[in-house]
C-alpha cells in the first residue's frame, strides 16, 4: 500500500511539474511572440520617423528655392542627426526581433548558438545608442543593458532567459516613454511645416489639381486640362481643404501610432517581468493590437 502511495504521489508530482514546464513554455512563447510584433512595428515607426527626418531637411530646401526663406544649415545639421539617431534605433528594434525570434525557437537543438548570435547582435546596436537631439533622455540605461545583453548564457532555460532581458526591455519600454513627446514634435513640426509650404503654393497658383480631379476621369482612363492660368477659386479651396484634412488625418494617425507602441512596450516589459519574477505571466492578454503603427506609416512611406 505504501508503495503505490508513493508511486501515486510521484505521479502526481510528475504531472504537476510538466503542467507548469508546459505554461511556462506557454508563456515564454506567447511573450516572445508578442515582443517580436511589437520589436518589428516600432523597427519601422523608427524608419517612418527617419524618413519624416529626410522629408523636413528637404522641405527647408524647398522653402528656400520656392519662397525665398533663408536656408540655416544648423536646422539641416540637426535633422540630419536625428534621422541617423533613429535610423540607429531602427536597427536597434530589428536586432531585438531577432532576439525574440530565437526566444520563439527556444526549445530547438540550435537555440543556445541562435539566443547568442541574436544577443551579441542587439548587444552592439543597444550599446552605440545615441542621444536624440531636442530630447532629455540619456540612453545611459540602455546602453548599459546592451553590455549586459550579451553575456547572456547559452542554456536552454526560458525562466533564465527572461531574467536576463528583463531589464533590457524595462530600459527599452522607458526610453520610448521619455522620448515620445520628442517623437511626437518631429512629426507635428513636419507635417506643419508640409502643410504650410503647401498652402503658399496655392495661393501663388503653383498647385497642379489634376489629382482632385483624378477620382471622376480615371474611371474612364482621362485627364484633366485647366484652360486658364489661374487656378479657379473653387478648386483652389477644394485644394486648401484635402490639405488641411491630409494634415489633421496625418497628425491623428500618429498620435494613435505613438500611443499603441508606447502601451505594447509597457506591456511586453510587465509580462517579461513576471515570468522572470514568478516563472509565468501575470496575466496574458496577448495579442496587442499593433495595425494603428502600420496605418500611420503609409501616411509617410
Amino acid at each position: 500500500m505504501r508503495l503505490r502511495r508513493r508511486l501515486a504521489i510521484t505521479t502526481l508530482l510528475l504531472v504537476l511539474v510538466g503542467l507548469v514546464s508546459c505554461k511556462t513554455s506557454d508563456d515564454a512563447r506567447a511573450l516572445a511572440g508578442q515582443m517580436s510584433a511589437t520589436a518589428n512595428s516600432l523597427c519601422d515607426y523608427y524608419a517612418a520617423l527617419a524618413q519624416i527626418a529626410d522629408n523636413h531637411a528637404k522641405l527647408e530646401r524647398l522653402q528656400q528655392a520656392t519662397l525665398g526663406v533663408p536656408l540655416d544649415p544648423q536646422d539641416v545639421a540637426q535633422l540630419q542627426d536625428i534621422q541617423a539617431s533613429l535610423q540607429n534605433r531602427s536597427e536597434m528594434a530589428h536586432a531585438l526581433a531577432g532576439l525574440a525570434g530565437a526566444f520563439i525557437g527556444f526549445s530547438n537543438s540550435t537555440a543556445p548558438s541562435d539566443v547568442s548570435a541574436s544577443a551579441t547582435n542587439l548587444g552592439t546596436a543597444l550599446s552605440s545608442i545615441p542621444k536624440l537631439a531636442n530630447s532629455s533622455y540619456t540612453p545611459t540605461a540602455l546602453q548599459n543593458a546592451g553590455k549586459i545583453v550579451t553575456q547572456l548564457l547559452q542554456e536552454r532555460d526560458e525562466r533564465k532567459m527572461a531574467k536576463d532581458i528583463d531589464p533590457l526591455i524595462a530600459a527599452i519600454s522607458q526610453m520610448y516613454s521619455q522620448e515620445k513627446p520628442a517623437y511626437d514634435s518631429i512629426d507635428k513640426t513636419y507635417i506643419g511645416l508640409a502643410q504650410s509650404i503647401a498652402l503658399d503654393l496655392v495661393n501663388r497658383n503653383q498647385v497642379d489639381p489634376n489629382s482632385l480631379m483624378a477620382p471622376a476621369l480615371r474611371p474612364f482612363d482621362l485627364s484633366s486640362r485647366i484652360p486658364t492660368e489661374q487656378l479657379p477659386q473653387g478648386l483652389a479651396d477644394y485644394a486648401r481643404e484635402q490639405i488641411r484634412n491630409r494634415t489633421a488625418a496625418e497628425a491623428a494617425a500618429h498620435a494613435q501610432a505613438s500611443d499603441t507602441l508606447d502601451a505594447a512596450l509597457k506591456e511586453v516589459s510587465k509580462q517579461t517581468h513576471g515570468l522572470a519574477t514568478q516563472g509565468h505571466m501575470p496575466d496574458r492578454i496577448f495579442p496587442i493590437t499593433l495595425d494603428k503603427v502600420q496605418t500611420w506609416i503609409k501616411f509617410i512611406l
